[in-house]
């Protein structure tokens, strides 16, 4: 288990390690382009390779990398389904050039035209994408599990196995799961009975599909549709839900990676509380 954050790349993407060690991180997610615009990451191939050792330097990882917001490939509009086609294939180049493990993409909402269509088109757009990743070393296309907001196309773990379905089951296709989102969609993270019911569920459901995990504690109560992440331990999940989903042993291997905050001594006092909460390693 590596624990991590997603830390600031502002001044350029060479801060994220420093920014990553000073927080204590083992692993990490980053930005390579503005989280809410559809402008694609720079091209800068001598900083890509100083960034790598870099972070092989400072033992960090694994590193992912987290598409901009706006990517919806079960929009009803072709203008933005063609911008989150462009926009992923050019961070997926971004990923492989600096080494990360996958790149993680809300699995989108299908506001206007419904369900169906919403898998329709997200099969259409997503899987000439992750026909185009090549090699062993090469990034994963990793669906996030959302919210259960309006529109949610995978929010709970038998919505996701459909998705991945849908698109025949791609191998370059995996998934993250985030508390905050599983608490929000309905999956009682707050005791140990409800965390063991939901990760079994889980991984019961997507098995080695799932490779990530954000940890984010909840304002919100289970159910409320609504993506609301705080500190950990200060959320409705709180110490003893965290506790629990870091002893499941499904999860023993899987990086972690919080994104309860930008400001890094929140994000150290996080990462500190996760790792007081993660179970010692087994002899």
């Amino acid at each position: 288990m590596r624990i991590g954050a997603h830390v600031s790349v502002a001044g350029g993407l060479a801060k994220a390690v420093g920014n990553a060690s000073d927080a204590g991180c083992e692993s990490l997610q980053v930005f390579v382009s503005n989280a809410r615009g559809w402008a694609p990451p720079p091209v800068d191939p001598a900083g890509d390779e100083r960034f790598r050792a870099d972070l092989d330097e400072a033992g960090l990882g694994p590193l992912f990398v987290h598409a901009p917001y706006l990517v919806n490939f079960a929009s009803a509009t072709p203008l933005t389904r063609e911008r989150s086609r462009e926009v992923v294939a050019a961070t997926l180049a971004k990923a492989a050039a600096i080494g990360a493990a996958g790149v993680v993409v809300h699995a989108g909402q299908a506001l206007a035209s419904g369900r169906a269509a919403g898998m329709a088109t997200t099969r259409e757009t997503l899987l000439p994408l992750a026909d185009t990743i090549a090699g062993l070393d090469a990034p994963d296309l990793v669906l996030e599990l959302t919210a259960g907001t309006r529109g949610a196309l995978a929010a709970r773990f038998e919505e996701m196995a459909e998705l991945l379905a849908a698109c025949d089951h791609h191998p370059r296709l995996k998934v993250c799961m985030d508390t905050c989102h599983a608490q929000a969609a309905g999956y009682d993270l707050t005791d140990p009975i409800g965390v063991t019911k939901a990760l079994d569920e889980l991984f019961a459901t997507l098995g080695d599909r799932v490779v990530l995990v954000h940890a984010n504690d909840s304002r919100d109560p289970v159910g409320a549709g609504r993506d609301r992440h705080c500190p950990i331990g200060t959320g409705t999940i709180g110490d003893q839900g965290f506790t629990a989903i870091l002893a499941h042993p499904a999860l023993a291997t899987l990086p972690i990676i919080t994104e309860t905050t930008g400001d890094p001594a929140q994000m150290a006092t996080d990462l500190a509380r996760l790792h007081n909460l993660r179970p010692p390693p087994r002899r």
